[in-house]
């Protein structure tokens, strides 16, 4: 069965690669990668030793294990070939290669799709704006996307749910993972009504480097992202960050200044963030692109109108919007619950001019090791294949949350293509 070699192929490049879709630029499925000798693989640029080393390890009993269990409990699996795969996640970078899910897949190119986050620790306001924003969406007929989050997260899910619409949670773990266990009941409910989806195989449990990684489907699955309050160190900026990135649209609310939960959100606007503060806001954007799927009329205007001024994106891209996909049914979460501490992710971004920063004492050992290989340009697989030759080992997952955290940090600028240049 093919779909065992596309689990083991996402097993040895992990979460957050590119490697995945460049070896299929050379291959092409990932069974003909398993088959590959040595010498094949060798001959491929960019292919070092701890690659190969990885890619020859043939065993798939743990593939084979994941794949009895999606089968057993009725997750879907959804990989880069399949005709359901988004043409949105088709055209970014480290695209995943597959994705695991519970619950319906709409026709996601053929819907509008809101990204809606914002800081856990938010004000009563902000669970009341992103609880109002996701039911006027949903009722409109867009779908909303958010992280399962504590606070702007889970209220913009469940304004979704409690208007009968459509909500997608990407997780940063694995399908049979509770996260935050406050939030199971709601993961039930989204399973059953909506979508549940990771990159993450089955028994990965929620690790802090996990959510940037993840926070590129959240955005890419969009036209746009909307971020109701965000501190400036919010993990919900480098969603935002993510969405400039891919091209999509960005939208912010408002707030009091003096309010620091409202400061990354009033940074977005000055930086070019359409500011909004009603769903009407956002889907005028879409309205005319989609009239056979947005419905403005369903919900209230804003009482004050802000102009239709959209935010240009950086790279606009062209969705593909093929026919309805017929939908896939689940039943509810399975899995014991681990034992997880809770963990906040409090990266900063700032979408500014970055300035260059020269007191690498405030980083820690890994982060100090990364930035030592980077000299001038270079990609996340180059800088995996330098570490490789200066520790003996990279984890991919790790060196992507320390790049997101040297960029964050004013160490690094990310370039469009998935480079880093050295500031």
């Amino acid at each position: 069965m093919d779909l065992v070699y596309w689990i083991w192929l996402s097993l040895r490049c992990g979460a957050g690669s590119e490697l995945g879709s460049y070896l299929l630029r050379h291959f092409n499925t990932p069974k003909e990668i398993y088959e590959a000798d040595r010498l094949t693989l060798q001959s491929i640029d960019g292919i070092n030793e701890d690659i190969l080393a990885a890619l020859l390890d043939r065993d798939l009993s743990l593939s084979y294990r994941i794949l009895e269990y999606c089968e057993r409990v009725n997750v879907g699996i959804m990989t880069a070939a399949s005709p359901v795969y988004p043409d949105r996640l088709r055209n970014i970078h480290a695209k995943p290669l597959l994705l695991y899910y519970r619950g319906r897949i709409p026709d996601i190119d053929d819907n509008v799709l809101i990204a809606c986050v914002g800081t856990r620790k938010c004000s009563a306001a902000g669970i009341a704006a992103a609880k109002r924003l996701g039911a006027e969406l949903a009722r409109a007929g867009a779908v909303v996307v958010s992280g399962m989050a504590l606070g702007i997260d889970t209220a913009a899910h469940e304004g979704a749910l409690a208007a009968g619409g459509h909500t997608i949670a990407v997780l940063g773990c694995g399908i049979d993972r509770v996260y935050p266990l406050e939030n199971r009941k709601l993961m039930e409910v989204i399973a059953e009504r909506g979508t549940l989806m990771t990159e993450y195989a089955p028994g990965s449990d929620p690790d802090g480097k996990h959510f940037p990684i993840r926070n590129r489907i959240l955005s890419g699955l969009c036209q746009g992202t909307v971020v109701v309050e965000a501190d400036p160190y919010s993990g919900s900026l480098i969603t935002a960050r993510a969405a400039r990135k891919q091209g999509r649209d960005l939208f912010a609310f408002p707030g009091n200044p003096e309010d620091r939960r409202a400061q990354g959100t009033n940074m977005l606007i000055r930086e070019g963030a359409k500011l909004v503060t009603c769903a009407a806001d956002i889907l005028d954007e879409y309205e005319l692109l989609y009239p056979h799927r947005i419905f403005t009329e369903r919900i209230p205007r804003c009482s004050s109108r802000l102009g239709r001024a959209r935010s240009a994106p950086v790279a606009a891209e062209k969705e593909s919007r093929p026919a309805f996909v017929q939908a896939k049914n689940s039943g509810k979460i399975v899995g014991e619950d681990p034992a997880i501490a809770k963990t906040e992710q409090s990266e900063s971004l700032t979408l500014r001019r970055p300035r260059r920063r020269t007191d690498t004492e405030s980083l820690g050992e890994w982060e100090r090791t990364v930035l030592s290989v980077i000299s001038e340009t270079m990609s996340a697989e180059e800088i995996a294949a330098a570490v490789c030759r200066r520790t003996g080992a990279c984890d991919m997952g790790a060196l992507l949350s320390a790049l997101t955290m040297l960029e964050i940090s004013g160490f690094l600028l990310a370039e469009p293509g998935g480079n880093y240049r050295p500031l």
